[in-house]
């Protein structure tokens, strides 16, 4: 790439509770203004934000992957964090050629900035780096190596049971057997989320860094549009702690009479908030949410929004995401991508 002043580059980030978290867990920076409400709402702020380091990191990721690119070597970097940015807040990240300090050693004077949704400068800063551009085909590297997810042929040969469209896994999950995994279109599994037994995800689904779905026998299904934050852990097979029976997997199933297996369903539209458990034969209703923390031994209601240990309704949930639903069906009609959500 040719680096000449004024020549700039962008990219787009939509700031989500998982980022924080994800964030929070890598850095380990877990500042209750982050990663608390109730002590976000007592703040100045009035409710949670984000590290000014992440909307920092927004920088490098466009020096390293638009502009210079890939090859690129950060050596300096001021920052001036301006405002505060907050869970939903669309972030702008902005980088332009300021000088060309060295050309023969490609050394360059960068401005970088992040700005929200209302124009707002949020992060102000000047960077330095070094690039010389290099006659290689830096793509295969970026695609093969630095990429999270597995490619469309390291899919091929997981072993899934099946599996649509748009499907990203993460190197880093863990599938202890794939070959009793089902995935649908558009799927994302997020770093570090184990899955085991029979588990069948629908379409639309995320599920978030740290996550545990533990199917059993009887199985764990999330129907189109369902979703897991950070944390979250499923069970449809368990061992009884009554002390009637043996426990852990070492154990013969002849010594552990107690054990429970039943399926669990999340049914579409249901979100579960970071560090909740679902325990077997547990059935959430459509449209439902449950908040964070919370314990789930009994089936939820639809369209509730249920919080706590053990999970209690609180209020009904919109159904404005229906309507929502609707639009972006027809909008993906439009564009071409199909209406149809499942994986034949």
């Amino acid at each position: 790439m040719v680096l000449e002043i004024g020549k700039t580059s962008t990219i787009k980030n939509i700031i989500e509770e998982n980022d924080i978290q994800a964030f929070a867990n890598i850095s380990g920076d877990y500042n209750p203004a982050h990663t608390n409400d109730e002590y976000a709402r007592k703040s100045v702020f009035g409710r949670r934000i984000a590290h000014g380091m992440l909307s920092a990191s927004y920088i490098s990721a466009v020096l390293g992957t638009k502009m210079p690119g890939p090859g690129t070597i950060y050596l300096h970097q001021d920052l001036d964090f301006k405002k505060p940015v907050y869970i939903g807040d669309e972030i702008t990240t902005i980088v332009e050629v300021a000088k060309i300090l060295n050309p023969e050693k490609g050394i360059y004077e960068l401005k970088t900035k992040c700005v929200n949704q209302n124009g707002d400068i949020v992060v102000d800063g000047t960077a330095v780096v070094k690039y010389i551009e290099e006659n290689i085909h830096t793509s295969d590297f970026v695609d093969k190596k630095s990429n999270t997810f597995y490619s469309e042929e390291e899919l091929a040969h997981l072993g899934l049971k099946k599996y649509g469209k748009n499907v990203l896994i993460s190197r880093n999950a863990i599938l202890y057997s794939p070959e009793k995994l089902e995935v649908g279109n558009d799927v994302r599994i997020d770093d570090f989320t184990t899955i085991s037994g029979n588990v069948k995800l629908g379409s639309f689904i995320h599920i978030a860094q740290f996550c545990g779905l533990y199917g059993g026998d009887e199985g764990i299904i999330m129907e189109d549009f369902s979703g897991l934050s950070s944390k979250v852990t499923i069970y449809a097979t368990s061992n009884d702690y009554s002390g009637n029976s043996m426990t852990n997997p070492m154990v013969p199933a002849k010594y552990k009479p107690g054990d429970k297996e039943a399926k669990v369903v999340l049914e579409k539209h249901v979100i579960v908030g970071v560090n909740s458990v679902i325990l077997p034969g547990v059935e959430i209703g459509e449209g439902s949410s449950v908040g964070a923390m919370s314990m789930c031994a009994k089936s939820l209601e639809p369209w509730g929004i249920y919080v706590g240990a053990p999970a209690k309704k609180i209020k009904d949930r919109s159904k404005k995401l229906l309507e929502l639903e609707k639009q972006f069906i027809e909008e993906r009609k439009f564009l071409g991508g199909g209406t149809d959500l499942s994986i034949e």
